[in-house]
């Protein structure tokens, strides 16, 4: 608790704050018990009014439960001066009005709050002082006060720097929180960007790009509410794992509608997918895959090779090579999606052989029909006829429409199909695979598309290609549905989307309204294109400018760990804008030179940083397909750390691990991270960068020439 001469008054304001709260949560649910007790008859458009009102106060109740976060943790003050009268405004997580309506609390993201995180000794924006505030549970312990006018350090560029460090310094819990106390300055910019256009934003390890991008999405409903409450946003984060992790952070700033997902999980599909291998994932991420998806749906529209008799009653009648050579072209000059002209192609088949069938029967022996002297030109039998006629050919051609015969015939010449159908077909038969990759892709890329299909399988490589499928197919099913598009959308961890998961990005925005958060020395897939600007070709391809940000500053990582992260990569030699620590713990990363049992070595540096740290996460981020046992890591753990419950400890593969972070990172075989020889260096990059606080580095002794050779020598 600290001595302030205005804590006592700050938190009776602060305490008020919370009580009209309290106030308005109560007259809420008073009126919704009240619409819940009311008739529920009435009139359709009562109905539909009540239910209004009750969504509305449930979401308005949903934004006033924010937990034990804190409802308000900022001041500003301004100068008087010719544009203001030297107005006071509380800053906090929503806004807050008295009985009189007259503000109590200001939202973060309203105007007004912008130089609570802008503001500096150099350029004050008309602010005088600058107050933080830091509360447990309701109650207001400490203020830090930051003067901005008069004889001031001009020097410092953190905004609140001792509720920042104190912020950073916390025991990691496993579970994201907000930095909505502590955006600093180059944040906020980006959160507060124009909404239109694409948004990249470039960032090193630990500079909050995350917490930037969902600080962002909260921003941009309030500001756009309007059009994006009905338009959405969407978030899509790398991996589930991920997204467990963030998931609170959108509520704890009061939105709960924004949606969140995952790239596997934005394409529905009927069945578990493998994990591709490299070669694999590497050719299917290819922007050739474009053309090779449409050409594999166009070769499924196709004549048949010899003809196709069916039987009805005693009259034979068949589709000819010809016919079907002009059900095709039928079909490929009508618009549409390629099962939505399933249908077409369907009903001129039934009619033509309807109309074949009239011919031949006795019952219309006596009919002429005058033959055509171009099959194009052709016109239904139904304009020869009379009323009577055009029924029973009507009838003739429902009874052919339900033909196996004719059914199986017209799935040769033009089948319905889903994006999964298209693919298994196309894999699993080479002379299909050849055909759509003509001029496309090479023999040896052929051949391992066909070796590496396993039966009834796909691979989460295949995502991608599936929602190109779709696009071409339409949908199969009632079911299945074409895309949906949002008014924004976030990607974290983008620096991972290859040419064909950015198209699936792209047919999911409204008006190429997105933001792209990364690192491009973080990029670790196989397929990684390491390039911002093809990243973001398929997304904004009618834009011909997209705005791009790099954030400079590492809150999260120490400096220690920073200079040895740094010797796997230059920034500068990649184009990027190097990142500073402003932190130091004094501690040097320790490497560990394992002779024996990885396992057993993982154990004992696990209880020796346990032992170190008292309290907090650690992570052990081991190689995706790891001979690393977990099982017994945990086991062993469990019965060693008894004397230590304030650590938790969580074993993860590399691929999992991505964008968290932990008080304590332990990186297992450090070389063996990934099985892509190219993305080795920058898997360990990224797995020595999760920690806060400490890392240790488990190596074995047929790694060591790899690390030397990356710079870490042992």
């Amino acid at each position: 608790m600290d001595n302030h001469p205005e804590l006592e008054s700050e938190r009776q304001y602060i305490r008020g704050a919370y009580e009209q709260v309290r106030k308005l949560r109560s007259s809420l649910s008073s009126n919704l018990q009240e619409m819940y007790f009311q008739e529920k008859g009435g009139t359709h458009q009562a109905r539909a009014e009540r239910d209004i009102v009750v969504n509305t106060t449930l979401e308005r109740l949903n934004h006033l439960d924010f937990g034990e976060l804190a409802l308000c943790f900022g001041r500003i003050d301004h100068e008087v001066g010719p544009m203001s009268n030297g107005d006071r405004f509380y800053l906090g997580r929503i806004a807050v009005a008295d009985d009189s309506m007259e503000p109590l609390v200001v939202d973060w993201r309203a105007p007004v709050a912008e130089p609570f995180y802008r503001a500096t000794a150099l350029n004050p924006m008309g602010l005088k002082l600058r107050r933080h505030f830091q509360l447990h549970g309701e109650d207001l312990i400490s203020i830090e006060d930051e003067p901005l006018s008069g004889d001031v350090d001009t020097s410092n560029e953190l905004v609140g720097p001792g509720a920042l460090y104190s912020a950073i310094d916390k025991a990691r819990s496993g579970q994201m929180g907000d930095i909505v106390a502590t955006i600093q300055g180059e944040q906020d910019r980006i959160i507060r960007s124009p909404l239109a256009g694409v948004l990249v934003v470039q960032g090193g390890p630990g500079t909050g790009k995350t917490a930037v991008a969902l600080h962002r999405a909260a921003y941009l409903l309030y500001t756009h509410r309007a059009r994006l409450e009905s338009q959405r946003v969407l978030v899509i984060a790398p991996n589930p794992t991920f997204l467990k992790y963030i998931e609170r952070v959108l509520p704890s700033l009061g939105e709960s509608g924004v949606e969140l997902t995952t790239i596997t999980r934005m394409v529905d599909v009927s069945r578990q997918l493998r994990t591709a291998q490299e070669a694999e994932a590497v050719i299917k991420a290819d922007r050739r895959m474009v053309r090779f998806i449409e050409k594999a749906v166009l070769d499924r529209q196709r004549p048949l090779s010899s003809p196709i008799e069916i039987s009805i009653g005693s009259v034979t009648v068949s589709i000819t090579k010809e016919l079907s050579a002009l059900a095709v072209r039928r079909g490929k000059r009508r618009s549409g999606t390629h099962n939505e002209r399933v249908r077409l192609v369907e009903n001129f088949l039934a009619n033509e052989l309807a109309a074949e069938y009239v011919k031949k029967s006795e019952y219309y022996a006596s009919l002429r029909i005058d033959e055509k002297e171009s099959e194009e030109d052709a016109k239904a039998v139904s304009t020869e006829i009379d009323q009577d006629e055009v029924d029973q050919v009507a009838e003739i051609a429902r009874e052919i429409r339900s033909d196996p015969t004719f059914l199986r015939a017209v799935g040769r010449i033009w089948p319905r199909l889903s994006p999964e159908d298209l693919l298994d077909d196309l894999y699993s038969h080479g002379a299909l695979t050849k055909l759509a990759a003509r001029d496309i892709l090479s023999s040896d890329e052929v051949s391992i598309l066909n070796q590496t299909y396993v039966q009834g399988q796909l691979s989460d490589a295949d995502l991608p290609l599936l929602d190109e499928a779709l696009v071409h197919l339409g949908p199969f099913s009632k079911r299945q549905q074409l895309p949906v598009k949002y008014g924004h959308i976030v990607v974290d961890e983008a620096q991972e989307l290859s040419y064909m998961q950015s198209r699936m990005v792209g047919r999911r925005t409204l008006s190429s309204s997105v933001t792209l958060v990364g690192d491009l020395a973080q990029s670790t897939a196989p397929y990684a294109v390491g390039d911002w600007s093809k990243i973001v070709e398929p997304i904004a391809i009618s834009i011909k400018e997209w705005r791009y940000e790099q954030l400079s500053i590492n809150y999260r990582t120490p400096s220690e760990i920073l200079e040895v992260a740094n010797r796997l990569y230059d920034p500068k030699s990649m184009g990027l804008m190097p990142t500073r620590a402003i932190r130091s713990t004094g501690v040097s990363p320790n490497i560990i030179n394992c002779d024996s049992d990885v396992t057993q070595c993982a154990i004992n540096a696990v209880i020796e940083m346990a032992n170190e740290l008292k309290i907090g996460l650690i992570g052990v981020v081991i190689p995706n397909h790891s001979q690393c046992d977990e099982s017994l890591i945990y086991r062993s753990i469990d019965l060693l750390l008894n004397d230590l419950p304030d650590v938790k400890v969580d074993v993860r593969g590399f691929d999992q691990s991505k964008g968290l972070e932990f008080d304590g990172v332990i990186v297992v075989n450090p070389s063996r991270l990934v099985a892509s020889k190219r993305t080795k260096k920058a898997a360990f990059f990224t797995a020595v960068t999760r920690a806060t606080k400490r890392l240790s580095i488990i190596v074995e002794s047929d790694e060591v020439r790899t690390l030397n050779s990356w710079g870490i020598i042992l």
